[in-house]
């Protein structure tokens, strides 16, 4: 009887020190993703604004028409991209304003619209820069 205790005794400190291991694994794997989704990160420390300078002279709605409706597409076919912490938290903060203000906006469709403004308004540059490449490198 006494060896069965004991075998228990090793099995079950065995158990507790594979536990202790995974514990801290994934202690240590939720600070990486908090670090990388951004949290934690302060109200100041997430600029969403832009300079004067940056600013076009009439916005008026067009900010909130163009970058505020659904996608053209559904996440079924979409891949995943790494965003910076900084970038990530801006842009959850401006969709969850959005959609506070009741205008129905997903992360997905945001950025997809933010990438087709992007493409749109320099597609040419990026056609011309693609064009000129060399291709020896």
């Amino acid at each position: 009887m006494s060896d069965k205790i004991i075998m228990l005794c090793i099995v079950l400190a065995a158990v507790a020190v594979i536990a202790a291991v995974f514990v801290r694994r994934a202690i240590g794997y939720r600070r990486r993703v908090k670090e990388t989704i951004g949290e934690g990160i302060s109200p100041e420390e997430i600029s969403i604004g832009v300079t004067g300078e940056d600013r076009p002279q009439d916005t008026g709605n067009y900010y909130r028409n163009y970058f505020f409706h659904p996608a053209d597409s559904s996440t079924r076919n979409a891949k995943d991209m790494l965003v910076q912490p900084k970038y990530h938290a801006r842009i959850k903060t401006i969709v969850k304003s959005a959609q506070k203000k009741g205008i129905p906006v997903t992360l997905y469709s945001y950025m997809d619209n933010v990438l087709e403004h992007h493409f749109h308004s320099f597609g040419e540059d990026i056609t011309d820069l693609h064009l000129k490449r060399d291709d020896n490198h």
